[in-house]
C-alpha cells in the first residue's frame, strides 16, 4: 500500500476495507418519486419530505454494516437497535440529497468513478480486483458504490454549506502552536471515544432532563462492564456512532474547550462523567495516552510482505514464509516475488517513513513492539495478513512553518466537524419525518 492510503485508511477507518476512506454511510433510496406499485411492492420506511426510506435500503444497508463490522472486529448492536440506527442514517441522507438538488450540486458517474478507483488504489489494487474483494468478503458492490456516490455528495454540500463558513484567526493559529512548544500537557496524545447525547440548551426543561438521565445510564453501564463501542452505535447522536464512537488520535488542543480540563483528569480506560455543551450531553474515555513534543517527529522505515486474503490457510503460509526468512531466504525477494501489495512489492516490501497515527493501528502496534531488524509473526489487519520487519528509526525537527500549518489543519478540521453536525441536526429540523412501521 501507499503511505497516503494508510494514512487514509488509519484516519476514516480504521475502518473496513469497504469502509475505506469514503464508505461511511448507505445510499439512499430515490432520486425522483417512486412509482406506487413499487412502494407497494418494497414497503415505505419513512417519508421525508417528498422523497421516501424504502424497507429494503434499510434491510440492506443493515446487512452491509453487519459485514463491515465482522471486517473490522466491531461490535454493533442487536438488528432491531441496528436498523433504528440505520434508518436516522438513511433519512438524513435523504434529506441531503433533497438539499443537493435544491441548490444544483450533483455527483456524476465519472467521479463516482474515480472515486473508486482511488480507494482501489489505497488497497493496492485495481477496480476488478477490488470488486472481486469486496464480493469476496460479502459486501454488495453495487451499495458500495451508492455509498461512494452519497459521500462525495456530502463532502461537496459540507464545502458550500459548512466549510465556507468556518474561519481560522491568526491568533488561534498563534496560541495552539504556543501551546504545543511550552505546554507538555498540549504535546500529549489521546485516543479517544465518544458518545454524544444531543440536547440543545435552549430544549425544553423535560427534554434536559431527558437527556441528562439517559447520558448518567450510559456512564452507569460503561462503567458497570459494558462495552463503550457497542453502546456507542446503539445510543450515540454523534457523527461517529456506527464506528464505535471512536474519535482516533488527539491533542487537547484538538477537542473543544470544555472537553480539555476534564481530559487531563481522565486515567487511561476510565470514563468521563457527562460533559455538557451547548449542543448536548458528551461521554468520553481515554484508550490510549501517548507524550509527545511538537518540535520532534518520530518515525520508522519498515518493510512488509502482505497478503491480501483472510482465506483459511494465509496465516499458516506467512508461519512457513517467517521460517524461510529466520532461515537465511531474502525477504525482499520473497516479497517482490508474493507480496499481494505492488506499490511496495517492487521494493522489497519497504514502506516510506511513518510517524504516530500514517497507518493501520495494527500496523503501528506491531512496529512500535519490534526491535530495529526483528521480524514479527504474522498479523491481521482489515486488509489481509502481514509479516513486517523494522529497517530503522528516527527523529526529524519539525520547523515553526509546519507546526503553523498543523495547527491551521486541527483548528479547521475540529470546527468544520462541529459545525456540520450541527448543519445536519439543523437540516432534520427543518424537515418533515415519518417513520412508518
Amino acid at each position: 500500500m501507499t503511505l497516503s492510503a494508510l494514512r487514509r485508511a488509519s484516519r476514516a477507518a480504521r475502518d473496513s476495507l469497504a469502509a475505506l476512506a469514503l464508505c461511511a454511510g448507505a445510499s439512499l433510496v430515490l432520486a425522483a418519486p417512486v412509482a406506487a406499485q413499487d412502494v407497494t411492492l418494497d414497503g415505505i420506511a419513512a417519508v421525508v419530505n417528498e422523497g421516501v426510506v424504502l424497507q429494503s435500503d434499510v434491510r440492506a444497508e443493515t446487512a452491509f454494516l453487519r459485514a463491515q463490522a465482522r471486517s473490522n472486529r466491531q461490535p454493533l448492536p442487536d438488528d432491531d437497535v441496528l436498523a433504528e440506527r440505520v434508518l436516522e442514517r438513511l433519512v438524513d441522507q435523504e434529506i441531503r440529497r433533497q438539499r443537493s438538488r435544491e441548490i444544483g450540486i450533483v455527483v456524476d458517474a465519472t467521479s463516482v468513478n474515480r472515486a473508486i478507483e482511488r480507494v482501489a488504489r489505497g488497497n493496492s489494487m485495481d477496480p476488478l480486483q477490488f470488486r472481486a474483494t469486496l464480493q469476496e468478503q460479502g459486501f454488495d458492490y453495487e451499495r458500495f458504490r451508492r455509498n461512494i456516490e452519497q459521500e462525495l455528495l456530502l463532502q461537496r454540500l459540507v464545502q458550500r454549506d459548512v466549510e465556507s463558513r468556518v474561519k481560522v484567526s491568526g491568533r488561534e493559529i498563534d496560541d495552539y502552536v504556543d501551546a504545543l512548544q511550552n505546554d507538555a500537557a498540549s504535546q500529549r496524545r489521546h485516543r479517544l471515544r465518544h458518545i454524544f447525547i444531543a440536547a440543545a440548551a435552549s430544549a425544553p426543561e423535560a427534554e434536559l432532563k431527558a437527556a441528562q438521565a439517559r447520558a448518567d445510564d450510559i456512564v452507569e453501564r460503561v462503567r458497570g462492564g459494558e462495552d463503550f463501542a457497542a453502546i456507542a452505535a446503539a445510543e450515540s447522536d454523534g457523527a461517529r456512532a456506527l464506528e464505535g464512537g471512536d474519535l482516533g488520535w488527539r491533542t487537547s488542543q484538538e477537542l473543544p474547550v470544555f472537553l480539555r480540563a476534564p481530559l487531563e483528569q481522565l486515567e487511561v480506560g476510565e470514563v468521563s462523567e457527562p460533559l455538557r455543551s451547548v449542543d448536548g450531553l458528551h461521554v468520553i474515555r481515554v484508550d490510549e495516552r501517548r507524550a509527545g513534543d511538537a518540535g520532534q517527529r518520530a518515525e520508522t522505515r519498515a518493510r512488509h510482505l502482505f497478503l491480501a486474503s483472510d482465506a483459511a490457510g494465509v496465516q499458516r503460509q506467512l508461519v512457513e514464509l517467517r521460517r524461510r526468512i529466520e532461515s537465511g531466504e531474502s525477504f525482499a525477494e520473497l516479497a517482490r516475488k508474493l507480496s499481494d501489495d505492488p506499490n511496495s512489492a517492487s521494493d522489497g516490501g519497504e514502506l516510506p517513513w511513518f510517524a504516530d497515527g500514517e497507518l493501520p493501528a495494527e500496523m503501528e502496534q506491531m512496529a512500535e513492539t519490534l526491535a530495529v531488524g526483528e521480524l514479527s509473526a504474522p498479523f491481521r489487519t482489515q486488509f489481509g495478513w502481514h509479516l513486517m520487519e523494522v529497517l530503522e528509526r528516527r527523529v526529524s525537527d519539525v520547523g515553526e512553518a509546519a507546526l503553523r500549518r498543523q495547527a491551521e489543519g486541527a483548528l479547521r478540521e475540529r470546527r468544520v466537524e462541529e459545525e456540520t453536525e450541527r448543519w445536519v441536526r439543523r437540516l432534520r429540523d427543518e424537515s418533515f419525518i415519518e417513520e412508518r412501521t
